[in-house]
């Protein structure tokens, strides 16, 4: 992977928002493939204690976003054109584990997928589609 493109993503990560509101953290980040870890809190479950898919959602969209972005050149970006997720078993535990993948880069579209573990356990799976954009910079 180029340096500069991971700079860049290292770069974007630490100064983005919601990223950070999340408290992800890239452990991984290659071309094609970024891990992190997202702490968990009590305001992201639901009634019953487990966590909401809606926050497994926004990590999935996440990781496999950023996956599609480590295969960009330095003058584009991605937005998310399409994301599936599938709730495989219920989140408990105090840590989610991410992992993303780029499957299938193209030039106007990349086709990503993330699974998302929790205790060592496969909680979720998920594909998106993501456009290769000029930045509205």
């Amino acid at each position: 992977m180029d340096q500069e493109v991971k700079e860049r993503l290292i770069s974007r990560v630490n100064t983005n928002p919601y990223v950070n509101h999340l408290g992800i953290d890239f452990t991984v980040v290659e071309e094609g493939r970024v891990e992190a870890r997202m702490p968990l809190h009590d305001e992201q479950r639901q009634y019953s204690g487990v966590i909401h898919g809606g926050v497994l959602a926004a990590l999935a969209d996440t990781i496999a976003g950023f996956a599609a972005y480590t295969m960009l050149p330095l003058d584009r970006d991605v937005l998310t054109a399409e994301l599936k997720i599938s709730f495989l078993r219920a989140a408990w535990g105090e840590e989610l584990i991410a992992k993303g993948y780029v499957v299938k880069p193209g030039r106007h579209l990349h086709f990503c997928e993330c699974e998302i573990y929790c205790d060592d356990k496969l909680v979720s799976k998920s594909s998106g589609t993501f456009c290769v954009v000029h930045p509205q910079i």
